[in-house]
């Protein structure tokens, strides 16, 4: 059966390991701003706690026992990287930390943005990692219950709970393959509307692009559902479908992919993509 910590005065714990460094009670009681007897009682409780004498008095002051020595070397690290977690004064040092941050995101993100961001983290922080993840439906309360540091999306959620700045802002191309018999030149309305698309499932959250390209008068034939801009930028090379995608993104894989990038058919505002993280953090 596991120990209950419940059970146990957590505060004993900073008294052991004075007592360890200092090797007397009276040095110990100093270090912790205690009085002996104050000390001396910790001692008793924590023996009591532990079923172990910890300490034998000598001549030469408080010796361990075998215990106290097994006990201080599994502690010791846990205590100081708590007090080093706790002090006001340690801040976050990217030059010597090794956190891992986790990132919610699209694969646009992957594609465009990580890349050269990677290459400034190694530069400033070499040794954090990063872990991104799909963003969800949910992608509010992910962040508010800690369990991601920080999101990039272009959909931001309204919740007091959350801080959200601009990152960047995008423009909507169209995308179709070099050859393709119909989208030659530019890319009408009408033309825009008579060719198949390659689009992203629904979601119950609505993305500014999605608004767009369901308002009146732009209904689109849609030949596939795919996951994410990865595929539909691979399915609009590989056949007749098109796709309005984010600029950048498009530009980015044009030549590899052997993909025209065409002005979407009417001027749109740009898109913003948001940097989002937990109000608790600032």
């Amino acid at each position: 059966m596991k120990l209950n910590l419940r059970s146990i005065d957590l505060n004993l714990l900073p008294v052991f390991d004075a007592i360890m460094d200092a090797g007397q009670l009276s040095r110990a009681a100093d270090q912790l701003g205690m009085s002996q007897p104050a000390i001396s009682a910790a001692l008793q409780r924590l023996r009591h706690t532990l079923d172990d004498d910890l300490f034998v008095r000598t001549r030469q002051g408080m010796v361990p026992t075998p215990r106290a020595r097994e006990l201080h070397q599994l502690l010791a690290p846990q205590l100081a990287s708590l007090r080093d977690s706790l002090d006001p004064g340690n801040r976050f040092d990217p030059a010597n930390s090794q956190r891992q941050f986790r990132l919610l995101s699209m694969d646009y993100f992957e594609m465009v943005i990580l890349p050269p961001l990677l290459q400034r983290i190694r530069q400033q922080a070499p040794d954090v990692g990063l872990e991104v993840t799909p963003a969800g439906d949910d992608m509010a309360g992910t962040l508010i219950k800690a369990r991601a540091d920080l999101a990039v999306d272009s959909f931001a959620p309204e919740d007091s709970r959350l801080q959200r700045e601009v990152l960047l802002e995008e423009n909507l191309v169209v995308v179709a393959r070099r050859g393709h018999p119909r989208i030659q030149g530019r890319c009408s309305k009408s033309r825009f509307l008579k060719a198949e698309h390659v689009v992203l499932p629904e979601r119950n959250r609505r993305l500014p692009l999605d608004l767009i390209l369901n308002a009146p008068g732009w209904q689109r034939r849609t030949g596939a559902r795919v996951t994410q801009f990865a595929s539909m930028l691979a399915v609009s090379a590989r056949s007749d479908m098109i796709a309005p995608v984010p600029e950048r993104l498009a530009r980015h894989y044009a030549d590899t992919l052997a993909l025209k990038v065409l002005p979407f058919p009417v001027t749109l505002p740009p898109v913003p993509v948001y940097r989002l993280w937990p109000s608790a953090l600032d």
